[in-house]
């Protein structure tokens, strides 16, 4: 019961901050023109952020772990590197499309019913490095076309959340998670 409480209090702290950033019942690309990007399988090292539009994001150093789901789809898993974490790791699926140049993840947490929402970011693979951010949700005009806006201010920290980045992980990253007590 105990975990199952610091799990739900986990999950609602990212819900309130993902609740911030742009969400909306359909992906932004169809997952039928999706594709696997092998840059981006692999486990991802937290590494830093920074936020714009006084958006208020907390995180702990925590890692990513991106597999293929199926042909089109991917699953990611995040997990705290914290020494005494009780957190249960948390999992989104996703996909990505291209629009134009620019690439974006169409993400959904694997919580609940097949319902939530999809959260947008763009994302970018540069040298071992990977950045993704979302856009502000209040930011956004009421109506819009998503495909024009999002890739007009793909980059435009006038509407972004926070830029994350993440390292790949390499065979020398000596790994400091225990088990609690």
């Amino acid at each position: 019961m105990r975990y199952f409480i610091i799990y739900l209090l986990l999950a609602l702290v990212l819900f309130a901050t993902s609740c911030e950033e742009y969400e909306y019942e359909k992906p932004l690309t169809p997952v039928c023109k999706s594709y696997i990007d092998t840059n981006l399988i692999g486990l991802w090292i937290f590494d830093s952020f920074d936020t714009y539009n006084n958006f208020n994001l907390q995180v702990d150093s925590h890692f990513l772990l991106i597999l293929p789901f199926n042909q089109r789809e991917y699953v990611v898993l995040f997990k705290s590197e914290k020494k005494h974490s009780n957190d249960l790791p948390l999992l989104v699926k996703g996909h990505i499309g291209k629009i134009g140049e620019y690439s974006f993840a169409n993400i959904r947490w694997l919580e609940g019913n097949n319902n939530n929402p999809f959260i947008y970011y763009a994302i970018k693979v540069q040298n071992d490095s990977l950045y993704y951010w979302g856009y502000v949700k209040y930011k956004i005009p009421y109506q819009f076309n998503a495909k024009t806006f999002f890739t007009k201010h793909y980059a435009d920290t006038a509407y972004i959340s926070a830029i994350r980045k993440y390292k790949k992980f390499k065979a020398g990253y000596i790994f400091k998670m225990e088990k609690s007590d």
